[in-house]
């Protein structure tokens, strides 16, 4: 365990250390250390002026959360990564059960779509257990061989052992996401965030659905939206929460963003053409089927 803490530990985004994620519009949230990075890189993509996260303690009752959401917020979300054969690093939550999580499925590839292995999950509960992630055949991928940044760059992975006492949020599969609904995202630590937050501590921010996709074209397809949720290195996998006639559901995960180190882009306003916008993957179609599918057993 001391092992593997440490391991963690170097995973981790610090202050000093950037996370690659690409430099095109659209790129996936790729996790993993680059030595040596500029210091004149400029972390983005921030949009409609500042970096607007912070410590979900600080920000959460702004936000409309109750103390007891927060707490339970803590429990289901926190650090999914790997450790071999490179480290690699994002967020997600648990997913209608407390012995499944939701996350990218980029975090578990490496970028020759060589798959990584010694692979956890740390909710952000005070003294939160690390467990480990059955990545095997069993494991429910977007597609066999995920592409970053797509619709099919998404995971569903069974715990070890369940996180106990916690309990996932419901999702809302028959209420659309709309364009201007009210999202607060969560996710265990981006990188080079402009106000520093403890690791221990899951960070927060309240942002909009831009445009919402209608996925009616084809009922099989993974639904998305656009936000204007700023995002950087490790934002991959971060949960959606919004409310639903009063309560908390589960709507998407962080999926992509604009240009990453590209300073026109720090706090430029929202514009899909542009480049500054982030989008999501919806908890409902082939993500909901998946997840159900995963939790009765049908692998």
């Amino acid at each position: 365990m001391r092992t593997l803490l440490f391991c963690l530990a170097l995973c981790l985004p610090l202050p000093s250390q950037a996370l690659d994620l690409g430099v095109s519009a659209g790129r996936a949230l790729v996790a993993g250390p680059v030595a040596g990075t500029p210091p004149y890189l400029t972390p983005v993509n921030i949009i409609d002026g500042k970096d607007d996260r912070d410590s979900l303690p600080v920000i959460g009752l702004s936000l409309g959360l109750s103390r007891g959401e927060m707490s339970r917020i803590r429990q289901v979300s926190g650090y999914v990564g790997c450790l071999s054969p490179s480290p690699s690093v994002g967020s997600g939550a648990l997913f209608l059960t407390n012995q499944q999580i939701l996350t990218a499925a980029h975090v578990f590839f490496e970028p020759s779509g060589k798959r990584r292995w010694k692979c956890f999950f740390r909710p952000q509960s005070p003294g939160g257990p690390m467990i480990d992630l059955v990545v095997d055949d069993g494991t429910k991928f977007g597609s066999k061989r995920p592409k970053a940044g797509s619709n099919n760059d998404w995971a569903i992975v069974r715990l070890a052992e369940p996180v106990a006492g916690a309990v996932p949020f419901p999702v809302a599969p028959d209420v659309p996401v709309r364009n201007g609904d009210k999202l607060v995202v969560i996710s265990a630590h981006p990188a080079d965030m402009e106000k520093e937050v403890d690791k221990d501590i899951p960070v927060a921010q309240g942002c909009r659905v831009r445009r919402s996709i209608d996925k009616s074209r084809s009922a099989a397809a993974t639904s998305f939206f656009r936000t204007d949720c700023d995002a950087t290195g490790a934002s991959s996998g971060g949960m959606h929460l919004s409310r639903v006639n009063g309560e908390l559901v589960f709507r998407g995960i962080t999926i992509t963003t604009g240009p990453w180190r590209d300073p026109r882009y720090k706090g430029a306003p929202y514009s899909e053409k542009g480049g500054s916008v982030t989008t999501a993957l919806g908890t409902d179609a082939a993500i909901l089927d998946a997840g159900r599918a995963f939790a009765s057993g049908g692998f």
